[in-house]
């Protein structure tokens, strides 16, 4: 019934939580988890001057710093997973894991697509009412836009 399973990690000490759910699931039907981390892009802040807007020099150090600390992100987030990936392992089950720069609830959703998940398996912050409202809940984008059965693990 299911053959890849989704964690989406987010380096949380409550993401994690779904680990647990994921490997119980997998062991019972021979199944992968596949963990992703989502990396959100730092936006270059560019200011300075009286217009709020720094030269040409200024715009270009800024969008290089921004790429570096996606670069640096990006590698803290590998090394997340691979210990992750590494326990996983140790306990039998088939694992692999990837990062994406992106949108949390687009690019989870994209991947589900992409690699054809069969169920995701994550944890919810426990945002609710207005919070939830304004802030919006990745995992409800998750439930409307991955197009897989989605096991919500509740904030506790």
């Amino acid at each position: 019934m299911f053959t890849v399973i989704l964690v989406p990690l987010d380096g949380s000490r409550l993401s994690t939580k779904a680990i647990p759910y994921a490997i119980g699931i997998a062991s019972k039907f021979d199944a992968e988890v596949k963990l992703l981390r989502i990396v959100k892009p730092v936006n270059p802040v560019v200011g300075g001057g009286p217009t709020g807007m720094g030269g040409p020099t200024d715009i270009k150090l800024e969008m290089q710093a921004a790429l570096q600390q996606d670069k640096s992100n990006t590698l803290n987030a590998r090394r997340y997973l691979q210990r992750q990936v590494r326990k996983l392992r140790d306990k039998g089950i088939k694992s692999s894991y990837k990062v994406i720069l992106g949108a949390p609830a687009h690019s989870i959703a994209a991947f589900c697509h992409q690699d054809h998940v069969d169920l995701v398996v994550m944890t919810t912050h426990g945002k609710s009412g207005f919070k939830r409202a304004i802030l919006g809940s990745v995992s409800d984008e998750v439930v409307r836009q991955s197009g897989a059965p989605v096991l919500l693990i509740k904030a506790r």
